[in-house]
């Protein structure tokens, strides 16, 4: 049987599809599209009518394939914009109407935990850097030693220094600024090695493999070096978003963003003093559908937190 989950972040929806063998996700089929739920929404505020409008195409649309792949289930989560919009009970009303979806608004430290479930069940660290938020979670399959969201992401970087654009030396170094002082909170990792999931990951991973198409096989378990990231971070920074949109690897509606998602990676690295991180194709979708349909991680988001 297959089931799909839609993830509905800050910058895009992801579609997958999959099934469950031994109580773990096997993926079939992913896609995503470019929503921007969270422009206009790094002062506060709520979700636009305009924004609204492209997650409801895009649920629908997303309905259509699910059901032309023959899955039986339909699952859909939201994650930064949606749990910060002032109209968050509007935009779920609304996509319910529209769509005939329910929407699953998860917390923070809940993202975090169905990432960890589904990129690193063995343990371990994990980092996942979305449109309004950063996640990260360390520690052992049911003995998680920290989790937390970080409200730091690409989309509200870009809506901050916007200048970044055109590779504004300024505003490229206030975004340094920014994730340094929001990562100086981090406790000492213990060592544990950190696994990067989600798409400022995965289009990193692109970009450095030079995928001309992307490849899910190709990504999972490829590692970046921290001398590889401040490269790749030098690299981005010295284009301006139309030279960007040129980087073989790199989605074109990603150009104004990944610029901000290697820049908060490698003040990532550099805080918990890492050499490398090991970037997953699997990730919080596959810990959703596990976490859903009682799988070997079903406990994910009742994990206990060491204090």
């Amino acid at each position: 049987m297959k089931y799909s989950v839609v993830d509905l972040g800050t910058n895009s929806a992801r579609l997958m599809i999959a099934r469950m063998e031994n109580g773990r996700a096997v993926s079939e089929y992913k896609t995503l599209r470019t929503i921007r739920l969270g422009e206009n929404m790094v002062n506060g505020g709520g979700i636009t009518q305009d924004a609204m409008r492209r997650a409801a195409a895009t649920l629908n649309e997303f309905k259509a394939i699910s059901e032309g792949r023959g899955a039986a289930g339909f699952y859909c989560f939201a994650t930064s914009a949606v749990r910060e919009a002032g109209n968050r009970d509007a935009f779920v009303e609304y996509i319910r109407r529209e769509c005939g979806v329910e929407i699953d608004v998860i917390s923070g430290d809940d993202e975090a935990a169905i990432g960890f479930a589904g990129s690193v069940p063995d343990g371990g660290g994990m980092f996942d850097i979305g449109g309004g938020s950063t996640e990260v979670i360390f520690g052992k399959p049911g003995r998680i030693e920290y989790k937390r969201s970080f409200g730091i992401g690409t989309v509200k970087m870009l809506q901050m220094f916007p200048a970044a654009d055109e590779a504004d030396k300024g505003a490229l170094g206030a975004a340094h600024e920014l994730a340094e002082r929001t990562f100086s909170e981090l406790p000492d990792t213990k060592g544990f090695r950190f696994t990067g999931i989600g798409g400022t990951a995965t289009a990193l991973a692109a970009i450095d493999l030079k995928l001309k198409e992307y490849s899910a096989e190709r990504v999972q378990g490829h590692r970046i070096s921290l001398k590889r990231a401040a490269g790749l971070c030098r690299m981005l920074e010295s284009k301006t978003k139309r030279e960007r949109e040129g980087i073989i690897g790199l989605e074109e509606n990603r150009a104004d963003v990944i610029v901000f998602g290697a820049i908060i990676m490698l003040e990532f690295m550099k805080k918990i003093n890492a050499d490398g991180i090991t970037v997953s194709d699997r990730d919080n979708q596959e810990g959703y559908l596990e976490m859903r349909l009682g799988g070997r991680v079903s406990q994910a988001l009742s994990i206990r937190v060491e204090q």
